[in-house]
């Protein structure tokens, strides 16, 4: 397993919180089950009443992120007094035994898990995709024509690919914040700006101007945070790229 996790500390006029964020790459072979030292019984159990492969390892990378992020935050080395349960829309309910008042949003890409786990006053959304011209169709979809122009306008800075991208995971994230996923229009998610600054990508919503997204190109990857947008924070993505950018980069198209 390689893991990277790291403390984020959110700044505000009046007040600094604090939220923890991790990336996690592992192997679910098939066959293989949950191990009791960091996932609850009732974790495993569930674990082995997934029929597909694919979901036995959404749900390990999901949950282990999740776990390593808050264990990080939340000063908790016992990864089976974290918990993760689904809500009525699907969205995961973070449950630490000894610190209530936080929850997580959740990504997965390949073999590869992210969370951040944040406090409930403070909400965030995450998401993690592969640059890759094969979906661009898809993502095109999601696309309204005011945001066509837009990254046509940019597409000097950076590939249409990778713009596309992190616009579909900017939507993915605030998704997850409104707890819609993309059953909502595309234009209601609409961005308003995307401009590259400070080593990522910076993106505003048209229809939610309080909130903004921060978007790192890792490798062949997009890894994206939406956040209150009056909230200073950051990441230091040096400490991601030493053990990740071996991983990142084999996978390049």
């Amino acid at each position: 397993m390689v893991l990277y996790t790291e403390q984020l500390m959110l700044k505000r006029e009046e007040t600094v919180m604090k939220a923890a964020v991790s990336i996690v790459h592992a192997v679910c072979h098939a066959g293989a089950s949950l191990d009791s030292e960091m996932f609850h019984p009732e974790e495993c159990s569930y674990f082995e009443s997934l029929l597909f492969q694919r979901r036995k390892a959404n749900f390990m990378l999901g949950r282990l992120s999740a776990k390593q992020a808050a264990s990080v935050l939340l000063s908790e080395p016992n990864l089976r007094n974290i918990s993760v349960e689904t809500g009525v829309f699907g969205q995961p309910l973070l449950r630490a035994t000894a610190a209530p008042g936080y929850q997580v949003s959740i990504a997965h890409c390949d073999d590869i898990g992210t969370a951040v786990v944040f406090p409930e006053a403070h909400p965030m959304g995450i998401d993690i995709e592969k640059i890759n011209p094969g979906r661009i169709k898809t993502m095109e979809s999601l696309l309204t024509m005011e945001e066509r122009e837009r990254i046509a306008a940019v597409r000097g800075i950076e590939e249409y690919s990778v713009l596309v991208t992190v616009s579909w995971t900017v939507k993915e994230a605030i998704s997850k914040i409104l707890r819609t996923g993309f059953t909502a229009s595309s234009q209601v998610l609409e961005i308003n700006e995307i401009r590259l600054q400070g080593g990522c990508f910076r993106s505003t919503f048209s229809h939610f101007p309080q909130y903004a997204a921060q978007s790192y190109r890792l490798g062949n990857y997009i890894f994206t945070i939406v956040a209150p947008r009056k909230t200073e924070w950051s990441m230091n993505m040096s400490r991601i790229c030493e053990p990740f950018n071996p991983l990142f980069h084999q996978r390049c198209l």
